[in-house]
C-alpha cells in the first residue's frame, strides 16, 4: 500500500502543478497585460525538463494526446463562438477568404523554402514543418487583440483568420504527413473530406443542443455542462471519423451557436469563458514540459532566422495580397501585416506527429524544438509590439473606462449629468416602462429594454458604447431589473465592475454577489462606504449631485462644507478605484452630494 502511495504522489503533484501554475500565470499575465503564453511556455519548460516535477507521459500515459486533442477542440469551439456573421462585410469577407486560401499557400511556400535553407532538410520534411507553421489561432490572436484593441475592420479580419486557419493548417499538415508516411495516396481528397465531415458533425451537434435547450428540460444550473457535453460529442465524433475533423466540428458548432436566434447563448458562453483559461494553462504547461532543452539551444539560431522571415517577409506579403483592392487604409494594412502569432494548435499537432513519424521510421529531430521556438518568437514579438503599433498607427480603440447607470431613482439623471461634466463617458439606461427622455442631453440615454443590450447582433450607439463600459452603477431595488442588468453586462464588466447604490443594498448584493458581505466594505469603488444610507437620505430629501474641481476644493483636501463625497474622477474621465478625497490634481474632479 505504501509503495502504491509513493508511486501516486508524483502524479498528484504533477497534476496540481499543471492546473495551479497554468491558472496563476494567466492571472499574472492579465495583470501585466501580456499574452499568457509568454509566461506559460518557459514555466512549462522549468517544471518539466529542468526540475522534473511534471512528466506528462508518466502522468497521463496513453491518454496524453487524446486529452490534448480534446482540449484544442474545446478552444476552437470557444473561438467559433466569437465569430459573428454580421462582421463579414464584403471587404472583411474577401480579406479573410484570401488569408485562409492564397495566404496559406504563400506562407507554406515561403516557409518550406526558408526551412530548407536554414535547416537543410529534405523538401517533404520542410513542407511538413511549414504546414504546421501556417496556423495561428484564437489562443494567441485573441489576447493580443484584447491588448492592442484595433478598430474595425482589423479586429474581425484577424479573429476570423486566426480561428478558421487552425483546422485548415492542421489538416494541411496531416495531408503532408500522409505523403511522408504513405498512408494515403490521395491526401487532398482526404483534406476536403475532413472539412466536410467536420462541418456536418458540427451542424448536427449544434442542432441537437438547440433542441435540448428549446425543450425547456435543461436546468439553468446544468446549461453550461450540457453545452460541454455536446461540444465533446462533436469533437470526439469528428476525430473518430477522420483525424482533425473534430476541429472543424468544434469551430462549426461554435459559429452556428454564436449566430442563431433560437436559444439564449448564455450556457455556451459561460462554459467557454470559464474553460478557456483553464485549458490554455493546462495544455501549454504540458506541451512545454515535453520539450528537450538541449534541442532548443541547438536549433535556436535557425529558428530565429525562420521567425524573422515569417514576420518580416511572409506575413507582410500575405497581408498585401489579402487586402489588395479592398477598402482598408494603409495603417490597417500594416497592422494586418504585423499579426500572425503561432499558437497551441501548432504545438499540439507537432507533438502528435512525433509518434506517426517514429512509427514510419522517419527521423525529424528538428520538428518539436523549431515549432516551439517559432511560437515563442512570434508571440513575443507580436504580443509586445502590437499594442504599441496599434496606438502609433492611430487605429486603437480608447481604453474601456465608461460608466453605465441603470436605475429607477429620481436622482439617476443628476448623477449621469455630474459624471458627464467631470469628463466621464456615461450612458443612462431608462427602460421603456420608465418613459423616454423629452429633451436633449449631452450623454447617451438608452430607452430600450436592458435585455436587448446582451444581443450582439444589434448595431447601434448604445451597443457600441457598451463595449467601452468598465463600471455599471446599479441604482434600483427592483430584483428583476438587477438580474437583467447582470445578464447584460456580466461578461463585459465582471462582478467587480458593479457599483451597488440603493436603499436595499443587501437585497442588491444578494442578487449580484450571491448574498455575501456588503461588497462596499471590501471593495471601495467610491467614497461613500458605510455612509450610504445617510447619502440616500439626502438624495431622497431633494439633494442632488455636483462636481468639485481643484479650485473649489479646500486646500488640505476633502470637500466643500455641507457636501458629501461620492466618487473621484481621474484625469481622462476614469473613476478612481478606490476613491479618496485627497487634494485633486489638474483635470481631476470629485462627484459630491449636496443637500437641497
Amino acid at each position: 500500500m505504501n509503495g502504491d502511495v509513493m508511486n501516486i504522489d508524483p502524479i498528484i503533484l504533477g497534476i496540481g502543478i499543471i492546473i495551479s501554475l497554468g491558472i496563476f500565470l494567466q492571472w499574472i499575465a492579465r495583470i501585466i497585460k501580456i499574452p499568457g503564453i509568454i509566461l506559460l511556455l518557459p514555466a512549462g519548460m522549468l517544471v518539466g525538463p529542468v526540475l522534473g516535477l511534471v512528466k506528462p507521459f508518466d502522468i497521463f500515459g496513453n491518454a496524453l494526446f487524446p486529452i490534448i486533442t480534446l482540449g484544442v477542440g474545446l478552444l476552437l469551439l470557444k473561438g467559433g463562438f466569437e465569430l459573428k456573421i454580421r462582421d463579414l462585410n464584403p471587404d472583411v469577407g474577401k480579406a479573410v477568404w484570401r488569408l485562409v486560401t492564397m495566404g496559406v499557400i504563400i506562407t507554406l511556400a515561403i516557409g518550406a523554402l526558408t526551412v530548407q535553407i536554414f535547416l537543410g532538410i529534405p523538401l517533404k520534411l520542410a513542407l511538413l514543418l511549414a504546414a504546421l507553421l501556417v496556423v495561428s489561432g484564437p489562443t494567441v490572436v485573441g489576447p493580443i487583440l484584447n491588448f492592442a484593441r484595433p478598430k474595425e475592420p482589423v479586429g474581425p479580419v484577424l479573429l476570423w483568420e486566426g480561428i478558421i486557419i487552425d483546422p485548415v493548417g492542421a489538416s494541411l499538415a496531416v495531408a503532408v504527413l500522409s505523403l511522408l508516411t504513405a498512408t494515403d495516396p490521395n491526401p487532398i481528397f482526404e483534406l476536403i473530406l475532413t472539412i466536410v465531415t467536420g462541418v456536418v458533425i458540427g451542424g448536427i451537434t449544434s442542432l441537437l443542443y438547440m433542441i435540448s435547450e428549446r425543450s425547456g428540460r435543461v436546468p439553468i444550473t446544468l446549461s453550461a455542462l450540457v453545452a460541454l457535453m455536446f461540444g465533446v460529442v462533436a469533437i470526439v465524433a469528428g476525430e473518430l471519423v477522420l483525424s482533425e475533423a473534430g476541429l472543424f466540428a468544434a469551430v462549426t458548432m461554435g459559429l452556428i451557436l454564436a449566430n442563431q436566434k433560437l436559444i439564449s447563448p448564455i450556457g455556451i458562453q459561460a462554459l467557454t469563458e470559464t474553460l478557456e483559461p483553464l485549458i490554455i494553462g493546462i495544455l501549454f504547461i504540458i506541451l512545454a514540459a515535453l520539450v528537450d532543452l538541449s534541442a532548443l539551444i541547438q536549433y535556436f539560431v535557425p529558428a530565429l532566422g525562420l521567425a524573422a522571415v515569417y514576420i518580416l517577409i511572409a506575413r507582410p506579403l500575405v497581408a498585401l495580397m489579402a487586402t489588395w483592392g479592398l477598402n482598408f487604409s494603409p495603417a490597417q494594412k500594416i497592422f494586418i501585416g504585423f499579426m500572425a502569432p503561432r499558437g497551441i494548435v501548432a504545438a499540439a499537432t507537432a507533438s502528435l506527429f512525433v509518434i506517426s513519424l517514429a512509427s514510419a521510421n522517419i527521423d525529424f529531430p528538428q520538428l518539436i524544438p523549431v515549432v516551439f521556438l517559432i511560437i515563442l518568437f512570434t508571440v513575443g514579438v507580436y504580443g509586445l509590439f502590437a499594442p504599441l503599433l496599434s496606438r502609433k498607427l492611430k487605429i486603437s480603440k480608447p481604453s474601456p473606462h465608461a460608466v453605465a447607470l441603470v436605475g429607477d431613482q429620481p436622482w439617476a439623471f443628476a448623477l449621469a449629468d455630474a459624471l458627464y461634466k467631470a469628463g466621464v463617458a456615461v450612458m443612462l439606461l431608462k427602460p421603456n416602462d420608465e418613459g423616454s427622455n423629452d429633451y436633449e442631453t449631452p450623454f447617451i440615454i438608452y430607452n430600450g429594454a436592458i435585455a436587448d443590450l446582451a444581443d450582439e447582433e444589434i448595431v447601434d450607439e448604445a451597443h457600441e458604447f457598451k463595449s467601452r463600459v468598465k463600471y455599471l452603477v446599479v441604482a434600483t431595488n427592483d430584483h428583476d431589473r438587477i438580474l437583467i442588468a447582470i445578464e447584460s453586462f456580466i461578461f463585459s464588466v465582471g462582478l467587480h465592475g458593479f457599483i451597488i447604490f440603493g436603499r436595499e443594498r443587501s437585497r442588491q448584493d444578494a442578487a449580484v454577489f450571491g448574498g455575501k458581505d456588503d461588497i462596499l466594505a471590501k471593495t471601495p469603488f467610491g467614497l461613500f462606504g458605510r455612509d450610504e444610507d445617510e447619502l440616500l437620505d439626502i438624495l431622497d430629501a431633494g439633494g442632488t449631485f455636483d462636481i468639485v474641481d481643484r479650485t473649489q476644493q479646500p486646500e488640505q483636501g476633502g470637500v466643500p462644507e455641507g457636501t458629501k463625497p461620492f466618487l473621484r474622477v481621474l484625469k481622462g474621465g476614469e473613476l478612481a478605484v478606490p476613491g479618496t478625497d485627497a487634494p485633486l490634481s489638474e483635470g481631476e474632479y470629485l462627484i459630491v452630494i449636496k443637500p437641497s
